[in-house]
């Protein structure tokens, strides 16, 4: 099973497509700033550019800390300002296209190169950051709860910020050098969820896997510092020897 990744993309899918074409696979993977500030005109052009995308049997995608819409829309608000997230955004319109959103959700791939299914989960949340989209406090109570809900039997994680001192170090000067993965999640990974897979972006500098353990962490943040789409999407092979799945990282 090929997986293709790409995160951070920012509005800026369609330069992307110039400077980098998606290879081929059998799922892609979107971990979350698929736009630049959320608004409805850039969720808008991202989904449906996301559901033309042709030649994969699924295709993934969260939210991240840019997305502002995808967390506006559970807040109270005035009635009807959401009603086109609602139109775009249900489950029977995505899956037309093979398309499906996870939030603090779950989702399950049977292939028969495989002897058991596939269990993805994905989440929008992070430390905070600058007080943007899916922030919460560092090392609180409510992040902990989100990191809580990722069931044990989790194979691919997908979540959009990174776990501490993994794919996350940033060096700018704003905040300097520093390590700005999530505690918490990192604690979980190692002493719970271990994963076959943890696909991340948000940290556009720290781009990259990284095999710790039996793990593949991957950074896949398609945009760099300066918001240029150029990084290539990152390519993981799935496959099954002697009843373990490992993933591999293909450098393409």
């Amino acid at each position: 099973m090929r997986i293709v990744c790409i995160s951070d993309t920012h509005s800026l899918h369609k330069n992307m497509d110039d400077i980098n074409p998606l290879p081929q696979g059998d799922i892609l993977i979107h971990a979350g700033d698929c736009t630049n500030v959320g608004k409805p005109h850039e969720v808008k052009e991202f989904v449906e550019w996301f559901m033309n995308i042709k030649g994969f049997d699924s295709k993934i995608f969260i939210a991240g800390n840019h997305d502002w819409a995808f967390q506006k829309v559970n807040e109270p608000h005035h009635s009807g300002d959401y009603d086109w997230f609602h139109n775009l955004m249900n489950d029977e319109n995505l899956s037309q296209s093979d398309v499906t959103y996870l939030e603090d959700t779950n989702f399950t791939i049977e292939d028969p190169k495989f002897s058991r299914p596939i269990k993805i989960h994905g989440s929008p949340w992070q430390p905070n950051f600058y007080d943007w989209a899916f922030n919460l406090p560092r090392m609180g109570d409510e992040i902990k709860g989100k990191w809580d809900m990722i069931p044990d039997d989790t194979d691919i994680l997908i979540t959009h910020g990174p776990p501490q001192e993994i794919r996350d170090f940033v060096s700018n000067w704003r905040q300097g050098d520093m390590n700005v993965g999530c505690e918490l999640l990192r604690y979980q990974l190692e002493n719970r969820l271990k994963p076959i897979l943890h696909i991340f972006g948000h940290i556009h500098g720290a781009y990259g896997a990284a095999l710790i353990k039996d793990t593949l962490y991957v950074n896949a943040a398609t945009c760099t510092e300066r918001y240029i789409p150029s990084n290539k999407p990152i390519v993981v092979e799935l496959n099954e020897v002697d009843g373990q799945i490992i993933a591999t990282y293909l450098n393409e």
